[in-house]
Formats: structure tokens, C-alpha cells, sequence
């Protein structure tokens, strides 16, 4: 009886203390009453299907951007084919006016289909990518191009601003819903607060990189030689050997497992606050690091 009455206020302690939970698509962390934080990734699997979709700013500053966007998607289908036989790429325009669609492309395409495709677009200034996708996902040619069961990547090009008249994590929102069945992840190019070329701050593409930071990642300078970047950005390839820890750990109350069994083979930097792995990560493991911190939930914001 004591025992049990004991259990019970242990319980009502709990219940009424709550727990602050913070939840992404790839990482996941748990505060527990007394500073106890775990936080875990899941580690990307290859797709069985996949679907690309390219959406360009198609305005005439943008016409030096076509050849390259064709160039690293001929790299990105050499590589898938690795993966899969079952992808489709395609291509919109940023208005969803005039000529707005083109694909979709597969393995029996050839480079010069690719470099072709976004010429064909209609050119438009409108700049409003993510208003674009959202309302392509309700055309007839959605169907063909985001197949229902197909992984999906989205690829946002322009050169200038992001101007859809809705906040990007509504945008974000929409995207997990949307992608509800199936894993999705986006890659942004566009100009950057490094950029050299055509700089103009109100340029500066702040709202593609707002999405990005959602994926844990980073906007792509486009005045770069961005062509391999979709590739290197891509969920496809990339296994993460790192997190990033949230808040400030007790060092030694660090631990890490690999499919819920201990794993000692890593360390830790505390200029970046991170955890680094020294054993090579495999498609799907859950990688968990569990730590204690001195922060209060004020410290962390």
C-alpha cells in the first residue's frame, strides 16, 4: 500500500511538472523534468521511387542559371539511377501562367531533354515559388509529376526574393501535410548574404533559406558552381555523422546509442556544441544522445 501511494505522487509529480517536447522532421528532442535532454536522428533510406520537381524563377536575369540547373540535374539522374530506376523530373514556372509545365523526364532522357526543359517554361516575374508549388499540387499534371506514393524533392531557383504572400513556416506546414505518406526534403539556390554576383540586398533570398534551416540546412549561393550542390545537399546520399546539440551538456553525463545499444565510438567539441561520430552511420539507424544540462528552460530561449 505504501509502495503504491508512493508510485502515485511520483505520478502526480510528472503530470503536473509537464514536459517540454520539440519535434522535427529528422531530429527530436525531450526535456524531462530534471534536465535530462535526449535527442535522436534518424538516419535517410534510399527511396524506391522518387520524384523531382525543379520550380524557376523564369525571369530574363535568370536565363545564365538554365544551363547550370540542367547541367546538376544530368549529375543528380547519374546518380539515382544508382538508387532507383523509378524517378521522374520536372520542371514550373513561378507565375503557374502561360507554358508553366514541362516533364516529366526519366532514365531514357537525355542530357540535352534536360537542358532544353526550363527554355521552354514561359517566362514570367513573378518570383513567388512556394505560391507556385502550392498551387500546382491541385493541377491535373500534380498527378504525373508528384506521384502520391513517390518520395519527393523540391528544388527552388531564382535570383531574387522569395515573394508568396504567406509566412514560410505556413509553407513549411503545408509541405509535412502534403507529404504526409512519403519523405520529402527541398534544396534552395539562390543569392546569398556572400553572394559576388548581382548583389542587391533586397535580393537576398532570407525566405529560401528560412526553409532550408527547417531541412537543416542552408540556402545555395547561386553565382557559385552550384551544379554538384544538388547532389551534395540531397537526402539521397547524405548520412549525418553528427548532431548538433541543443543545449549546453554536462560533458561527462554524455551518452549515445545506435538502435537503443551503447556506442562509445564518438566525441565532443564545445565550440560547436556537438556531437561527432566515429563509426560509420547505416541507412535508417536511430542515433540517440542523451545528456544532462545545467540550463533552465529561460537559458534556452
Amino acid at each position: 500500500m505504501h509502495r503504491f501511494l508512493y508510485l502515485f505522487f511520483i505520478f502526480l509529480f510528472f503530470m503536473s511538472c509537464g514536459q517540454d517536447i520539440g519535434v522535427s522532421t529528422k531530429k527530436e528532442e525531450v526535456i524531462v523534468p530534471n534536465r535530462v535532454v535526449v535527442e535522436y536522428i534518424v538516419q535517410p533510406t534510399k527511396p524506391e521511387t522518387l520524384d523531382i520537381l525543379a520550380i524557376i524563377d523564369t525571369s530574363c536575369s535568370m536565363n545564365d542559371n538554365f544551363e547550370q540547373l540542367s547541367i546538376g540535374l544530368e549529375i543528380l539522374k547519374t546518380d539515382i539511377m544508382d538508387i532507383t530506376d523509378d524517378f521522374n523530373i520536372s520542371f514550373i514556372n513561378s507565375s503557374l501562367m502561360g507554358d508553366y509545365f514541362v516533364g516529366p523526364f526519366d532514365q531514357n532522357s537525355t542530357a540535352i531533354d534536360l537542358i532544353l526543359a526550363p527554355y521552354m517554361l514561359s517566362r514570367d516575374s513573378y518570383e513567388r515559388l512556394f505560391e507556385s508549388l502550392y498551387r500546382f499540387a491541385a493541377t491535373e499534371e500534380s498527378t504525373i509529376a508528384l506521384r502520391p506514393h513517390a518520395d519527393k524533392m523540391y528544388i527552388f531557383i531564382s535570383d531574387e526574393e522569395e515573394q508568396s504572400p504567406f509566412e514560410v513556416h505556413l509553407f513549411k506546414e503545408w509541405l509535412d501535410s502534403y507529404n504526409e505518406d512519403v519523405k520529402h526534403d527541398v534544396i534552395t539556390i539562390s543569392l546569398t548574404e556572400l553572394s559576388t554576383c548581382g548583389y542587391v540586398e533586397g535580393n537576398i533570398g532570407y525566405r529560401f533559406d528560412q526553409l532550408s534551416n527547417y531541412y537543416g540546412k542552408s540556402y545555395i549561393d547561386i553565382c557559385g558552381d552550384w551544379s554538384t550542390a544538388l547532389v551534395d545537399s540531397s537526402f539521397l546520399v547524405n548520412l549525418k555523422d553528427f548532431i548538433n546539440l541543443r543545449h549546453k551538456p554536462v560533458i561527462e553525463s554524455i551518452t549515445l546509442s545506435v538502435n537503443e545499444i551503447e556506442n562509445r565510438e564518438w566525441y565532443y567539441l564545445e565550440e560547436t556544441n556537438t556531437v561527432y561520430f566515429d563509426f560509420e552511420p547505416q541507412e535508417g539507424d536511430v542515433i540517440t544522445v542523451g545528456y544532462n544540462t545545467l540550463e533552465t528552460k529561460e537559458d534556452s530561449g
